[in-house]
């Protein structure tokens, strides 16, 4: 009976002492969604300078010589 006790005194210690484990995941996981959608935004903004300056190629390459940009 001392040994289940002795058990339970130590389950109850460990779980009192790790119970901001929780936390640090939940940390970890706003963390990692901050950065995803971080990536998301500067993948927009420069895929949408490319296509700008794509555009802007295209339109010129189909001019005929001597014709300006």
């Amino acid at each position: 009976m001392k040994s289940m006790r002795a058990y339970a005194l130590r389950v109850r210690r460990d779980l009192l002492t790790h119970r901001d484990r929780g936390a640090s995941a939940l940390e970890w996981a706003l963390i990692a969604a901050v950065v995803v959608v971080a990536a998301a935004l500067i993948g927009a903004a420069v895929y949408n300078v490319i296509s700008t300056r794509a555009a802007q190629v295209e339109s010129c390459g189909n001019l005929g010589p001597g014709e300006t940009c």
